[in-house]
């Protein structure tokens, strides 16, 4: 999973010249959590109930990636 996002973070600065990458994750999902930390998306912030899912709201928090903080 690590090699798929480094390869879809690379297009979007490389191909989309996009400036910001954001990720949205259920707190709880530490798999998901360490491997953006891995590839240096900062937490941003938690959206509180941000999302409906099996008969309850889930709090999501935020990452960021700015194309000055990646390394290719």
């Amino acid at each position: 999973m690590s090699e798929a996002i480094g390869a879809i973070v690379a297009y979007g600065f490389r191909e989309l010249n996009l400036n910001k990458i954001r990720a949205l994750v259920v707190p709880d999902n530490i798999a998901s959590i360490k491997l953006l930390q891995r590839l240096n998306f900062q937490k941003e912030g938690v959206m509180r109930q941000a999302q409906f899912v099996n008969e309850k709201y889930d709090d999501l928090a935020a990452y960021g990636l700015l194309r000055q903080e990646w390394t290719a």
